[in-house]
């Protein structure tokens, strides 16, 4: 019965990190509808680790399998952090300085995350795989934010914001393209040599982007993009035909 109990508890907590991650999001696109970009954006890394505790707590709380609730609610929440908001973001920041183009362009992350949730939800039914089909939202979202950060590092030539369509574009596609990308490791040294290093990279990222967001941010972003090309161009996506993931781990 203590075991139910706690299980019980652990789905709970997993909902209220749902929450939490939707309520980050909200708030994000309200400071970025008031030029808080700053504010916005650290917003954004909020619900981002939000989106990653759910995940934790949904699966030890259903041995590995979340429930069918919490799946459409993670989901539901992550195109308002993970869609809505990059969207709304980019608009506000660059995007409407292009007219019918901005509109657009602000619109795709918002189409692209859906649409990458709808089949994530519809793939979790059919088994298990190593990877996540296409960039997760959260990480795609996180490349636009992170590149935001950093924009002031470029020569004045392509700074400004001026690549910042590309990267919207570029991270939109990528959630609804078929590469395999990994999925946020376990908290573990001792389950191989690819979680481990995956671990190191994801602890890294977690000390010292809220210390130097400018510098570390965007960098470790590619590093984690262009791994689902490289996967995708040796092969990798074969990899994934041998089962899909149902694991809620913010898709």
């Amino acid at each position: 019965m203590s075991q139910v109990s706690t299980m019980n508890r652990r789905a709970i907590l997993a909902d209220v990190c749902t929450a939490l991650n939707m309520f980050c999001g909200f708030l994000a696109i309200l400071a970025a509808g008031r030029g808080r970009w700053t504010h916005a954006l650290w917003l954004v890394f909020a619900a981002a680790i939000f989106d990653g505790l759910d995940g934790k707590l949904a699966r030890s709380a259903r041995s590995g399998k979340p429930s069918d609730f919490g799946l459409q609610l993670d989901s539901l929440s992550d195109v308002v952090s993970f869609g809505v908001l990059p969207g709304v973001l980019s608009y506000e920041i660059f995007l409407k300085h292009m007219g019918v183009a901005g509109v657009a362009l602000g619109f795709l992350p918002v189409l692209c995350s859906a649409l990458r949730l709808a089949r994530f939800n519809v793939l979790s039914m059919a088994g298990a795989s190593p990877f996540y089909v296409g960039l997760p939202a959260p990480m795609a979202t996180l490349t636009v934010c992170a590149f935001i950060w950093c924009d002031a590092l470029l020569p004045p030539a392509i700074g400004g914001l001026r690549l910042l369509p590309v990267v919207v574009a570029g991270a939109s596609l990528l959630m609804v393209s078929s590469l395999p990308y990994d999925k946020m490791p376990h908290l573990a040294f001792n389950r191989g040599f690819a979680n481990t290093r995956n671990l190191i990279i994801f602890l890294f990222g977690l000390v010292f982007i809220p210390i130097f967001p400018r510098y570390v941010f965007f960098p470790l972003m590619m590093v984690y993009v262009v791994s689902g090309i490289v996967r995708g161009l040796r092969g990798g996506r074969s990899e994934l035909q041998a089962g899909r993931t149902n694991e809620r781990e913010g898709p």
